[in-house]
């Protein structure tokens, strides 16, 4: 009888080894199939928000140019140059494609026209053309900027590699 009591005290105290051991197994299933690509879409998304932090700085640096520039605002060589010394600093490349993706060229501009007294519910027309002398007229011109993020862990269908960013949009410039 005593045989068997201490026969069953150390099978008991082999399952508690076991059981430590199922956990170090579960931990490192777990960790491969949900901490590994946590981590990877947590590297994914760092480069691309600061891929867009450098688009975002180089439109501003744009901007800045076409507001105390804007008899040169719809120079391309003068603001690609602005864009390449935003390259020096920078860990992804800008671009400052020579049309816009929606069509039209970069850096053109267009007018906005409308007739004083301005409201609120007065309504802004935006054309290529200038306005006509009975109406106050907004010179806007239009960047576009481009860079590309090569991801090290993409996702096919979702986030493919490399991933290209662009920020666009309209300053005034008078």
């Amino acid at each position: 009888m005593r045989q068997l009591q201490r026969l069953a005290g150390i099978l008991r105290r082999r399952a508690a080894r076991s059981g430590r051991g199922n956990v170090s197994i579960e931990f490192a299933l777990v960790s491969v199939f949900i901490l590994l690509p946590l981590f990877a879409g947590g590297t994914d998304f760092v480069l691309i928000m600061s891929a867009q932090a450098q688009l975002r700085t180089a439109f501003q640096a744009l901007d800045y140019f076409a507001w105390t520039n804007p008899g040169n605002a719809t120079n391309l060589t003068e603001a690609g140059y602005i864009i390449s010394l935003i390259n020096r600093q920078s860990d992804y490349q800008v671009t400052l494609p020579t049309t816009l993706s929606s069509g039209g060229a970069n850096g053109g501009i267009s007018y906005g026209c409308f007739t004083p007294p301005i409201s609120s519910s007065a309504a802004i027309t935006y054309q290529a053309t200038t306005c006509s002398s009975a109406q106050t007229q907004q010179t806007l011109v239009t960047y576009q900027v481009t860079t590309r993020v090569f991801l090290p862990i993409p996702l096919p269908g979702i986030l493919s590699s490399p991933y290209r960013l662009s920020v666009s949009g309209k300053i005034q410039v008078q």
